[in-house]
């Protein structure tokens, strides 16, 4: 027998649902890992990305992982497809929120690939989202080769989020994956990875600081990469207390030392 209790939850679903689906509120997996096995993250820091390993861009060009990472700088590598309803959607938003809010500059200093796991997916559609994506950026005159948008075979797609540790799955006419973006070395390792559809721009930065392996940001960059270190229990940079203890030590060596000097010049026995 229904009771009042189930009446009422029916009613306020039928509700909420006819409300969602009105306003294009959809949502995917909160877990994928937990409801699809191999849809998950997994770390695979320092693994080398196949440089033989080919992708087309939004121009249909055929380029090699070697020949997209042959600018010297550190990338941000963004695992997504361009038709995907729900969560690709929110991480590409959360990319543009990243790169408009990080000092470092696009093209100069870093570069980015967003890679679709959707082998069905071709270069126009890869182009219809540059675009899109592109004017969103508060730096107007970003290249296509600063934030590419790729696409490839099944095979190839397959390796690259193999080797990054992104797990993905066909879900019916969609597909059930995670959200995150990795970071590489100029030489194509896996230096850091941020899940979520959120990143923090400080996070991010000094990741690729330390992903450049000193060949970008301020010597103040620097000083502060040496001061924080990541932690992964907790996704992001946090204060390395011993380094900042030994920099508190030598400046007040340092400090000592001027004191002890200028001690010395107004000493009547120096004069």
């Amino acid at each position: 027998m229904i009771n009042t209790q189930t009446i009422t939850a029916l009613f306020f679903g039928a509700i909420f649902s006819t409300v969602f689906t009105a306003f294009g509120v959809v949502y995917g997996l909160e877990d994928p890992a937990a409801n699809l096995p191999d849809t998950g993250v997994t770390s695979k820091l320092g693994a080398d990305l196949d440089p033989a390993l080919s992708l087309l861009d939004s121009s249909g060009e055929v380029l090699t992982i070697g020949q997209l990472l042959s600018s010297g700088k550190p990338t941000i590598l963004v695992p997504v497809y361009y038709d995907c309803p729900r969560l690709c959607g929110l991480v590409l938003s959360g990319v543009v929120e990243l790169l408009n809010k990080m000092s470092l500059d696009i093209g100069k200093e870093y570069n980015v690939l967003s890679v679709s796991m959707d082998a069905e997916e071709k270069p126009p559609l890869a182009a219809k989202r540059l675009k899109e994506y592109h004017k969103q950026l508060k730096v107007q005159d970003v290249s296509a080769e600063s934030w590419r948008f790729l696409v490839g075979e099944q095979a190839q797609v397959s390796k690259l989020m193999q080797t990054i540790g992104f797990g993905f799955k066909k879900d019916g006419e969609e597909f059930a994956h995670s959200a995150a973006l990795f970071i590489l070395t100029p030489e194509g390792k896996v230096s850091q990875y941020f899940t979520g559809i959120e990143f923090s721009a400080w996070d991010v930065k000094l990741a690729l600081i330390e992903a450049s392996q000193g060949g970008i940001g301020s010597a103040m960059d620097h000083v502060l990469l040496y001061c924080f270190r990541f932690d992964p229990s907790k996704g992001k940079y946090t204060l390395a207390a011993v380094n900042v203890m030994k920099i508190g030590g030598v400046l007040t060596l340092v400090a000592m030392g001027a004191l002890f000097y200028y001690a010395r010049r107004r000493s009547p026995l120096y004069l």
